[in-house]
């Protein structure tokens, strides 16, 4: 979408009030990834009004394919606008959305200078009628950034979606302001299934959902297969433990002393 800021934004407002017309509001707190197991983790599923980091992991990191497939699965189970802005170019597949579930009618797709980026991320969460935001982001994040956008969406009750294209989580991840983080890639497993055209069985990759921090404390790690996103809950194997352990107690002091900053 190439106009300034101020356009951009009056063309998003215009379509927004235009999408929303007639739309029912959820009153749910939560956000629900698909996946029990994730959900009871997170004491009902993601929270709203707040932000959420993914990241990809080993060959996905660049295109973080998988990440953008969970985010639109999870918005498929919302109602209302989802806006999902780009940083200088957007590299989304309109059938990968349509199979996590996300009616196209409901996304509106935009790109942003690296120097408007976070400013128009900014705006868009504090919107009227934008039920979550997309932030696919090609740089890692910062403190000074996550404040932002966190504070934008808790004065909406919008949920804000950072995805990260970057290797930023080489090493272990510093602290952040996000809500919670995640990794998402594929796992060294696979699954066996029916093959009725090529024999009587066909290997399936799994992924490995890692959630590596939670502002109320803890770490916790899924092995998930993704054939069911379409028409049925996640099926999850047993868990894993997390290499990402903290001490919970000192990470929400933490989490709470930061955003007040």
């Amino acid at each position: 979408m190439a106009s300034s800021h101020s356009d951009t934004l009056d063309l998003l407002r215009d379509r927004i009030v235009r999408m929303t017309v007639g739309a029912a509001s959820s009153i749910t707190q939560r956000l629900s990834t698909g996946v029990a197991e994730i959900d009871a983790r997170l004491g009902g599923g993601l929270e709203k009004g707040t932000v959420h980091e993914f990241f990809g992991a080993g060959s996905d990191r660049q295109v973080s394919a998988k990440p953008a497939r969970f985010v639109a699965a999870v918005l498929a189970r919302t109602t209302g606008a989802v806006i999902w802005i780009g940083e200088e170019t957007l590299d989304l597949c309109v059938a990968g959305v349509e199979q996590a579930g996300l009616n196209p009618g409901r996304l509106i797709c935009v790109t942003a200078t690296q120097a408007s980026f976070v400013d128009l991320c900014e705006d868009v969460l504090r919107e009227p009628g934008v039920g979550a935001v997309v932030v696919d982001s090609r740089t890692a994040p910062d403190l000074s950034t996550t404040r932002r956008l966190q504070r934008a969406a808790h004065e909406r009750g919008a949920t804000g979606f950072l995805l990260y294209r970057s290797a930023f989580l080489a090493g272990s991840p510093s602290h952040c302001l996000s809500a919670t983080r995640w990794k998402i890639g594929p796992s060294t497993s696979f699954s066996l299934r029916d093959n009725p055209v090529g024999g009587a069985y066909a290997a399936e990759e799994r992924w490995s959902i890692e959630m590596l921090s939670h502002h109320h404390g803890g770490a916790a790690g899924w092995v998930i297969d993704p054939a069911c996103y379409e028409t049925h809950p996640f099926s999850v194997l047993p868990e894993e433990r997390s290499q990402h352990v903290r001490d919970d107690r000192a990470r929400r002091s933490w989490w709470r002393s930061a955003l007040r900053a």
